[in-house]
């Protein structure tokens, strides 16, 4: 039993060595790690790695779970109760941290996207996610006709952000526009 036990463990910290990997090769800015890279990396054998995973999008498939867990772990509450400048100054503050943090992550995710199914899958599912945590701390983007909320979804994006910011704004500025913008749309 404990040999079995053992091989569970060595399997698991292989694992977890693998995908910190990935992300630290990503955040790094290699945003297409090749298996070998992340062998090297983790300090794993290459055989280890497709033992692990049968293949790359096996993997980036693991890599998506446990992001998808911090950024789930690492979402502050909001008060619904507080003004909706508030709010809005709230969901933009983290946006704005989520984009910074995760932002060679969200490009390889992108550019990555014609390539992977999973990746295909998922994105929309993000973005639908982020679309409906915005509209639970600010229900009144629900009374905006279809086009505004969309433009306002659009104005809260990751693209938009990277757009601004390879413009040459800074993180506040951003956060000042984005928040004009959408006082704008939402007529505040």
């Amino acid at each position: 039993m404990s040999q079995v036990d053992g091989r569970i463990l060595r399997s698991q910290k292989s694992q977890t060595l693998i995908l910190e990997s990935i992300i630290k090769l990503i955040n790094k800015g290699n945003y297409y790690p090749t298996a070998d890279q992340v062998a090297k990396e983790s300090g794993i054998a290459i055989r280890t790695v497709f033992r692990q995973f049968a293949d790359m999008e096996s993997l980036l498939m693991k890599v998506d779970e446990l992001i998808n867990i911090k950024i789930l772990n690492d979402e502050k509450e909001i008060n619904n109760n507080l003004p909706l400048i508030s709010r809005l100054k709230d969901i933009i503050d983290e946006r704005i941290y989520f984009y910074d943090k995760y932002e060679n992550i969200m490009i390889a995710t992108i550019t990555q996207l014609p390539k992977y199914k999973i990746l295909q899958k998922k994105y929309p599912e993000y973005q639908k996610l982020l679309r409906e945590r915005t509209e639970n701390i600010i229900p009144e983007i629900l009374k905006l006709n279809n086009n505004n909320q969309k433009l306002l979804d659009a104005v809260l994006s990751f693209a938009f952000y990277q757009r601004l910011k390879f413009q040459g704004m800074d993180k506040i500025n951003i956060c000042n526009s984005l928040a004009g913008l959408c006082k704008t749309i939402l007529k505040i």
